[in-house]
């Protein structure tokens, strides 16, 4: 859930992305299964939904592997029993915390905490320091009701990208209007003080800390805003992570008061960005959303507050889970994709990296620069030139997908139904 070392936004690495809730744990228990869960493995969980040794433990596989998949009822139907079972304590353990996942992903905040907390009763080893975090946010908003939209609807609006390349449309927060980024690598939405004053954001009284991409701990509150409208689609309840002005400031007078994280995306249904002719943001509520297709047909998966993109190396073996960042410029690797892709270390050569965000500024004297990479993704191959690898590594990503991806299509769709992502020619 921690997400260590992500690839930093060239310009802009706010990592506000980077508290611990955007999927399954990389626990300690070493068996298949946890490493499984905690690395996202759906090939591996599919084989041991219908192999492990018990009936708890195959409901363990087959509800993360349902949560991975976004289908969240069948996920908690097959995690509950497994919580309940005389299974052992870690594996009913591990069976509430992805419990507390989905529980997250649905806004379901006082039952996310819950499942959490039971799990530290069973296991304190297996609750780390993010899930304690998780637990931490999810207490100060256990009496906060979920968000829901209150006027569904579909539509297009346009949008512009900032000279940091990040995609900012206009919307309404309450009764007023404000501009905001719209970020698939957000895990909650995000305000400035300023802002939040503004357009009466209501404070909660509890302070939490969140984790930035230096793996520094950043003080902030939490505020609801009663009314959020996006073109003509209306949500209330809506979370946001409300952060001091100086932490959305930036050198060169680049500044942020908004953010529109995942939670919201997911609610509009399919996403569609334009990079050709006048660049608009179509969203599709009702209506817009294609019929479910089978998951062999899905190229996207969903770890908590998390999406992941299933993405080809020509050369290696299987799969690379990358996460899906709209507001990152680069795509880069985490130290496990050359782990999973060795042939990505052909011609690699050491270079500093240097990671910044909302918790200041780290430089990894051990990354590497890769000069040339090609990515197959949705059938479609990408070639990148001079792609980062951290020296960090991360259970659960493989690397991020950036916009130097998504802006070689004349065309990109996000479909939360059919789990797919379209980077059309």
């Amino acid at each position: 859930m921690q997400p260590h070392g992500r690839i930093p936004r060239a310009l802009l690495p706010i990592a506000l992305w980077a508290l611990n809730l955007s999927g399954a744990h990389a626990h300690a228990a070493p068996d298949a299964l946890a490493a499984a869960i905690g690395a996202n493995d759906v090939t591996v969980l599919t084989t041991l939904a219908a192999s492990a040794p018990t009936a708890s433990q195959r409901s363990l596989a087959e509800g993360a592997l349902l949560a991975l998949r976004h289908r969240d009822i069948r996920a908690i139907a097959e995690l509950m029993p497994a919580t309940r079972s005389r299974a052992t304590r870690t594996v009913r353990a591990q069976a509430y915390l992805v419990l507390a996942n989905v529980y997250l992903r649905q806004q379901r905040y006082r039952d996310c905490y819950a499942a959490i907390h039971s799990a530290l009763e069973l296991s304190p080893h297996s609750v780390h320091s993010g899930d304690r975090q998780t637990m931490a946010f999810t207490r100060a908003l256990r009496l906060v009701p979920p968000m829901r939209i209150v006027h569904v609807a579909s539509g297009s609006l346009p949008f512009r990208r900032d000279r940091a390349g990040m995609i900012r449309v206009h919307l309404k927060i309450g009764a007023h209007a404000q501009e905001a980024v719209l970020d698939t690598g957000a895990n909650f939405s995000t305000i400035s003080v300023s802002a939040a004053k503004r357009t009466g954001v209501r404070m909660l009284p509890r302070a939490v800390t969140v984790g930035s991409s230096t793996e520094q701990s950043v003080p902030t509150q939490l505020g609801i805003a009663r009314r959020v409208q996006i073109g003509a689609a209306v949500l209330s309840n809506v979370v946001f992570i409300v952060l001091p002005d100086s932490a959305l400031s930036f050198p060169h007078g680049y500044r942020i008061d908004a953010i529109i994280g995942l939670p919201v995306l997911m609610e509009l249904g399919r996403l569609a960005f334009s990079n050709s002719g006048a660049p608009t943001f179509t969203y599709g509520v009702h209506g817009g959303v294609r019929p479910e297709q089978g998951d062999a047909h899905s190229n996207l998966l969903l770890s908590g507050l998390e999406p992941l993109v299933l993405v080809h190396v020509p050369g290696a073996p299987g799969l690379l889970r990358m996460a899906l960042d709209s507001g990152a410029n680069a795509t880069g690797f985490t130290h496990n994709a050359v782990a999973d892709a060795p042939v990505l270390l052909q011609h690699a050569a050491q270079h500093a990296l240097h990671l910044g965000g909302a918790g200041g500024v780290v430089t990894e004297r051990k990354a590497l620069r890769l000069p040339h990479v090609a990515l197959v993704i949705g059938g479609r191959l990408f070639k990148l030139t001079d792609v980062a690898v951290s020296s960090r590594s991360s259970a659960g990503s493989d690397g991020t997908i950036g916009q130097d991806i998504l802006r070689q299509g004349s065309r990109w769709t996000l479909n939360f139904k059919s789990m797919t992502l379209r980077i059309e020619k």
